[in-house]
C-alpha cells in the first residue's frame, strides 16, 4: 500500500471545463472518449460533443438522437449505461447504451472520424436484459461484457467490427462466463495492435480477495466452430478487502460526505473501466483498477499486467492510499511510452465529494503513484438522498499525440439526489520521451 503522497510536484492540468451536467437520471455514468480534434462525453441519458479547447460543438442532447429514424426501443425507449470509445486503428467513434427492460443494446458507429456526423447504427437482441454493458476495442471485434439481469453468471459478446465499419449486417457471438463480478475486456489504445489473431483477455476479480480470474476469447467470424473462450484461469495477486467489507452496512455503502449521514456506494465489487491494453515495442501491458479497504477507508487498487506467451503477469500493484481519506470509482490509463495517470473520486467527512487524479513515468519505481494528486474540482455539496454515485469514470488518450490524457468525473454543486455535475480536464506527465531513471 502507498501510504504517503509522490515525491514529484503535482499533475499540472492544461483543459479543465464543465460538461454535461444535470442530465436527469441518476446515477450519472460520466464518461468520455477523444479523437483527432473531438471529445465525446456521455452520461445518463445525453451526449455531448466538444472541441479540445472546451467549445461545444453539439449537444447536450438524449443519447437516443443517435437513432433517430431507426424505431424501436433504441429509439424511443429509456436507454441508459451508455459508453462511448475511439477506434484509433479505424479512427471511428463507437458508441452503445442499454435499452432498459428490451433485451437490446444499442449500437452505433461513426462513418467517419466526425462525431456530429453520420452513424451506423445496429440493436443486438439477448435472452436477458444486458445492464451494465462495457465495451472494448480490438483489431477482430469490438467485444462487450455484460450482467445479465436475473442470471448469476455474466456473458461476453464478439461483435464483427469489419462488416460494422462498412455499415453492413453484423453478427455477434456471445459466451456466458462462470463468474461474478462482470469481466472488462482489453481495450486498445495507440495504433500498435496485438500480433495477428492474438485473443482477447477478459479479467476479473478473483472470489478470494486474492486473486484475480482471466479468460482469452478468440472469435473466428468464418468458422464460429473455431471460436474459443477459455477460462477462468487464476492469477494470484496481493491480497485486498473490498470496500465497505468491514463495515455493517447494507451492501458497500460506505464512503462518508461532509455535512451528511448519506453514505456512497464504492462498487467494490466491480473492477473499474477500463482494462487499458496497450503494446509498447512488443511490450503488452494492460492497466485497471478497483476499490479496496484501505486502513479502514477506501483506496485505489491498481495493477499493470504484462502479457507473456499468452497469459498476464503481475508487473506491479499497489493500492494509493496516502492517507485516511476515501479514493473509489476510479479510471487508469497509459500513454506511448507507458506513463500511467489514474483519475477518482474523493471524498470524506469533512470533504465534500472531488474530482482528484495522479500518475507515474514510466521509468518510475514500480508500484508507486509518484506525482502528487491535483484536484481537479472540488465539490462544493454532498449528495444527500441517494447512495448511488458513478457508476463509472473514464481516463482517455489523445490519439493526436498519444501522451495527454483526458479525465471525465462527476461532482455535486449543490445539496440533493440529481443536481449532478461533470468535469473533463486533461494533462500530461512527460513530453513522452522515453523514461531512462527510476525515482
Amino acid at each position: 500500500m502507498q501510504k504517503q503522497q509522490g515525491s514529484r510536484s503535482p499533475v499540472q492540468l492544461r483543459r479543465n471545463f464543465e460538461g454535461i451536467s444535470q442530465g436527469g437520471t441518476h446515477p450519472p455514468d460520466p464518461n468520455a472518449s477523444v479523437g483527432t480534434s473531438q471529445i465525446m462525453q456521455v452520461t445518463n441519458v445525453e451526449l455531448a460533443i466538444y472541441s479540445k479547447s472546451g467549445s461545444t460543438l453539439l449537444g447536450p442532447t438524449p443519447t437516443n438522437t443517435l437513432w433517430e429514424g431507426f424505431g424501436g426501443p433504441c429509439e424511443t425507449g429509456f436507454n441508459v449505461d451508455p459508453v462511448v470509445r475511439w477506434d484509433t486503428l479505424a479512427r471511428r467513434w463507437v458508441f452503445t447504451q442499454f435499452s432498459d427492460n428490451q433485451k437490446r443494446l444499442c449500437v452505433a458507429v461513426s462513418t467517419t472520424s466526425d462525431a456530429t456526423g453520420s452513424y451506423h447504427r445496429y440493436a443486438f437482441g439477448y435472452q436477458y436484459d444486458p445492464d451494465y454493458e462495457k465495451v472494448a476495442v480490438w483489431p477482430d471485434a469490438y467485444y462487450v461484457t455484460i450482467n445479465p439481469v436475473g442470471l448469476d453468471m455474466k456473458e461476453a459478446c464478439a461483435w464483427d467490427r469489419s462488416r460494422m465499419l462498412r455499415g453492413q449486417d453484423a453478427d455477434q457471438q456471445c459466451y456466458y462466463l462462470p463468474v461474478g463480478p462482470i469481466p472488462l475486456a482489453s481495450d486498445l489504445d495507440g495504433t500498435n495492435p496485438p500480433r495477428f489473431g492474438e485473443p482477447n483477455t477478459l479479467v476479473t476479480l478473483g472470489d478470494d480477495n486474492e486473486s484475480l480470474d482471466y479468460f482469452r476469447f478468440h472469435v473466428d467470424w468464418r468458422d464460429q466452430a473455431a471460436t474459443s473462450v477459455t477460462g477462468p484461469r487464476r492469477l494470484s495477486v496481493a491480497p485486498f478487502t473490498r470496500a465497505c467489507e468491514r463495515t455493517n452496512v447494507f451492501g458497500d455503502k460506505c464512503v462518508p460526505q461532509a455535512g451528511t449521514t448519506q453514505k456512497l456506494d464504492s462498487l467494490s465489487l466491480y473492477p473499474m473501466y477500463r482494462l487499458a491494453y496497450r503494446n509498447i515495442g512488443g511490450r503488452e501491458s494492460l492497466v485497471f483498477n478497483h476499490s479496496v479497504d484501505a486502513r479502514g477507508a477506501v483506496g485505489v487498487r491498481w495493477y499493470e499486467l504484462r502479457l507473456r506467451n499468452g497469459r498476464p503477469v503481475v508487473e506491479q500493484q499497489s493500492t494509493f492510499a496516502p492517507d485516511p481519506t476515501y479514493r473509489w470509482m476510479g479510471s487508469i490509463a497509459q500513454n506511448r511510452v507507458g506513463d500511467i495517470a489514474l483519475g477518482y473520486s474523493q471524498s470524506s467527512s469533512q470533504d465534500h465529494p472531488s474530482i482528484r487524479v495522479t500518475g507515474r513515468l514510466a521509468g518510475d519505481r514500480p508500484g508507486r503513484m509518484t506525482f502528487r494528486e491535483t484536484t481537479v474540482w472540488t465539490g462544493s455539496a454532498s449528495q444527500t438522498e441517494d447512495s448511488r454515485w458513478g457508476d463509472y469514470t473514464s481516463m482517455a488518450i489523445d490519439p493526436s499525440d498519444d501522451c495527454t490524457f483526458w479525465y471525465t468525473n462527476q461532482y455535486q454543486p449543490s445539496e440533493g439526489a440529481n443536481d449532478w455535475h461533470t468535469r473533463i480536464a486533461s494533462f500530461r506527465l512527460s513530453d513522452c520521451r522515453a523514461h531512462q531513471h527510476r525515482s
